[in-house]
């Protein structure tokens, strides 16, 4: 859950709002209204992710979120001129291209994994034997 939780986190402050450091608005309702469309913004994507991962019955975790992010920003701007009645039609045409964001599984580790070595504060001098 707690990992869940930071992935979906992740997603909306670096993917969506653009890893900015600071919100653009300036006056406190501004910026209470930004974080609440970025929320909503967020959950419709996911909202759109799960539809189309029900429809390809494959597992939520194997879609990609910024591939499917960009897809509907793409569909958005070009549903804006469009009348509204090709919407529920242009919106199934857009779950079928999300299952194009799936991504495929990785294979796992060739090396296991290992913590490195630190690099030493000091010089070491080491001595050497003469072997004569």
């Amino acid at each position: 859950q707690s990992f869940t939780r930071q992935t979906s986190y992740r997603e909306l402050k670096q993917t969506m709002l653009g890893a900015e450091l600071t919100l653009r608005s300036r006056q406190p309702e501004s910026v209470h209204q930004e974080i609440w469309g970025a929320l909503i913004a967020y959950n419709l994507v996911r909202l759109e992710m799960a539809k189309a991962v029900l429809e390809a019955r494959v597992e939520p975790t194997d879609l990609s979120f910024v591939l499917a992010l960009r897809l509907i920003q793409g569909e958005l701007i070009w549903a804006a001129g469009k009348a509204p009645g090709k919407l529920p039609a242009h919106l199934q045409r857009m779950r079928a291209k999300l299952q194009l964001a799936i991504v495929q599984k990785r294979r796992g580790r060739i090396c296991p994994r290992v913590v490195k070595a630190l690099p030493k504060r000091y010089t070491v001098r080491y001595l050497r034997k003469d072997l004569n």
